[in-house]
């Protein structure tokens, strides 16, 4: 800083020696001169002491700025190659989902057979066994129905045949076989 204020005063009266005036302008111009050296090395020296922790500062914010850019960045990239991968192995994903629906598909499918099979199976022996009971009692009406119509018959046959003299012997031969009963007994 002296050194810049000692060129500078030098340079000054250099051009006061050139311009080759009276004493009393050269003293005038200097002074002029020596007043804006002191100005500008009051400035100057303000400038430098205050200017220098000013851009510390800055570039110490700059720097960290840069580095959150930086560590942002590498989150960002890190996140796309995430993204990149899963969606590399979406398409795969994909094909298995399909491939293990379709399994299920089919395995729900074999299921939905094998218990309407099942159940068919069921209703049939159900069925069957509706038919024999039905055709079993269908029989048993047939067969009590002949029957009625035999006993009916056999009554007819029998009341055509008897006569009253018929149906004293009878009634005298019951009786008879009571009274030997009741003989034996007693």
């Amino acid at each position: 800083m002296k050194k810049l204020f000692a060129t500078f005063l030098l340079t000054c009266s250099l051009f006061a020696a050139e311009e080759g005036g009276t004493a009393a302008a050269e003293s005038m111009d200097i002074w002029k001169w020596l007043n804006f050296a002191l100005l500008a090395g009051i400035l100057g020296w303000l400038i430098a002491k205050n200017l220098g922790p000013v851009l510390v500062t800055r570039s110490a914010q700059i720097r960290e700025g840069l580095a959150a850019g930086e560590k942002a960045k590498a989150d960002a990239e890190a996140r796309a190659a995430a993204v990149q991968a899963k969606l590399a192995t979406l398409g795969q994903s994909i094909a298995e989902m399909k491939t293990s629906a379709k399994e299920e598909r089919e395995r729900e499918a074999d299921r939905i057979r094998r218990e309407t099979a099942a159940e068919l199976q069921r209703i049939q022996a159900h069925a069957k066994q509706d038919v024999e009971s039905a055709g079993k009692l269908a029989r048993l009406e047939m067969q009590r129905y002949a029957a009625k119509l035999a006993i009916d018959l056999a009554e007819q046959k029998v009341r055509a045949r008897m006569s009253p003299e018929k149906q004293a012997e009878l009634l005298n031969r019951f009786i008879g076989e009571i009274a030997d009963s009741s003989a034996q007994l007693g």
